[in-house]
């Protein structure tokens, strides 16, 4: 058991001691200085956050989150006149988007599983990421008769900063089965 303990000892001065050779001043949490620059890692991925030769403080965009919109794309694919809007917000590592199904009020008696996908691209039209959305995760927003007006989605998902700056657009893909 001494050799163990022992071993794990000489372990973590070794690393200790490689960290500190690196030059990197850790400053808190999956933040560090080194040559001058402070860094954070968010998501596995070094952001550099400021450079502290420079006398101005700059705001890093992904940093101060703003609502987006993608805009409204037709879902005439599953039903004529049917769409979709996606609103978003990234945070951290995490975009937060809420999904808007117009014109597919019959989503629940019609179609008896499945959901849809949605398809974040970047301007080259490249599919980034895809979301899926099982139709009984969908909340359905009433009228006063307890009739569907439209459908809603709030949910999030893990990325990249890097792949959240490239989405430029979106589109929705549908794998609903219809009901029997």
């Amino acid at each position: 058991m001494r050799k163990v303990y022992s071993f794990l000892i000489l372990s973590i001065s070794l690393v200790t001691l490689s960290c500190n050779d690196s030059g990197a001043i850790p400053i808190s949490d999956n933040t560090f200085v080194h040559n001058e620059k402070v860094y954070k890692v968010i998501d596995n991925e070094i952001t550099e956050l400021a450079n502290l030769e420079n006398d101005s403080i700059s705001k890093s965009e992904v940093l101060n989150p703003n609502l987006k919109s993608y805009g409204e794309t037709s879902l005439g694919f599953v039903k004529p006149g049917a769409s979709a809007e996606l609103k978003a917000v990234y945070r951290g590592d995490q975009l937060f988007f809420k999904l808007r199904l117009d014109g597919i009020n019959d989503l629940r008696s019609s179609y008896s599983g499945g959901g849809f996908s949605i398809n974040l691209t970047d301007e080259y039209d490249f599919q980034l990421h895809t979301i899926p959305v099982d139709k009984n995760e969908m909340i359905a927003i009433v009228d006063e008769n307890g009739d569907p007006t439209y459908f809603e989605y709030n949910g999030k998902a893990q990325m990249s900063s890097e792949v959240y700056k490239a989405i430029k657009d979106f589109s929705v893909s549908s794998y609903l089965r219809k009901g029997y």
